[in-house]
């Protein structure tokens, strides 16, 4: 039996070793996926919290080159002494991803995004084997041809295939503007435009399609459609105005993941306009593949 429990902002997991279905041996692996926002000012709050989790791997969207140090030794001070960055693909943006873990890890070549520092993808050495982890923070734009589209197409291309090693695509993907409690979708696709069935397509496919490739949604299959929680609002001076789940968790079955919420009191506290989501995976499996 798994117990977790939140405690000053920090997920803590306990087994139950008596529990026959739950004989084993692997540590579980904690991941944090967090859009950070570019924070400057609440870097040293936003650090603090990332620590308390204790997280095995963290994936961080909208990290500035201001930043990137201090982050880079607030994550090695948590353990996480093995970082890799897309701040080398940067052209006139300022912010990019950052992936941190306790075990090695290997950047993978990049997925073809039109803007590549979106979509930071690498191969963590964990003790259950590697976990291919696609760090992923998808642009709200809205035009014909426009850069959300082909980066969920881009993504779709790279995963929508089987794979011998455990996988995560985790980030701010941006989609879907509202789900049912019935399981239904509705994408951010305008009606009436030249490319809005094409637009539909690229983020259905990427948010829910890649589930027959072995990519399931962690927080829905484990907490279902009942739940209307949302990682992101949008406030004015005045009001809050609209909400949206935009950040997730897919993995692979094999990681077995066994818990996973989103840390909203770090949001509504300012640290970011961005819920951080965390997931807790027990694998019972070890997959090794050579690169």
């Amino acid at each position: 039996m798994v117990r977790l429990s939140l405690a000053g902002n920090a997920a803590t997991l306990s087994s139950d070793s008596s529990s026959p279905a739950h004989s084993r041996t692997m540590a579980p692996v904690t991941l944090l996926s967090w859009n950070v926002a570019g924070r400057r000012t609440l870097f040293g709050d936003q650090a603090a919290a990332m620590e308390r989790q204790d997280p095995d791997l963290v994936a961080l969207q909208e990290v500035r080159p201001s930043t990137l140090p201090r982050w880079r030794r607030a994550l090695a001070n948590a353990g996480l002494v093995h970082c890799l960055d897309s701040s080398a693909f940067r052209d006139s943006r300022r912010l990019f991803n950052l992936t941190a873990g306790r075990w090695d890890l290997t950047e993978l070549e990049p997925v073809g995004a039109p803007q590549p520092e979106r979509v930071l993808s690498a191969v963590s050495e964990s003790p259950a084997g590697q976990i291919e982890i696609h760090n992923v923070h998808v642009p709200p734009t809205r035009r014909e041809g426009d850069v959300k589209i082909e980066t969920c197409e881009a993504l779709v291309e790279r995963l929508a295939r089987h794979c011998s090693r455990h996988r995560i695509l985790c980030g701010d993907l941006n989609t879907p503007r509202r789900e049912s409690t019935e399981g239904e979708v509705e994408t951010f696709a305008v009606d009436g435009l030249p490319w809005s069935e094409r637009w539909d397509s690229a983020e259905r496919s990427l948010a829910c399609g890649l589930a027959e490739w072995d990519l399931h949604d962690v927080f829905r299959n484990l907490n279902g459609y009942e739940r209307g929680d949302v990682s992101w609002v949008f406030h004015t001076r005045s009001r809050r105005k609209a909400g949206h789940r935009l950040d997730h968790v897919l993995a692979s079955r094999s990681l077995d993941p066994v818990w996973c919420d989103y840390l909203h009191e770090l949001r509504q506290a300012g640290l970011s306009d961005h819920s951080p989501l965390l997931a807790v995976f027990e694998p019972a499996q070890v997959l090794r593949r050579s690169l």
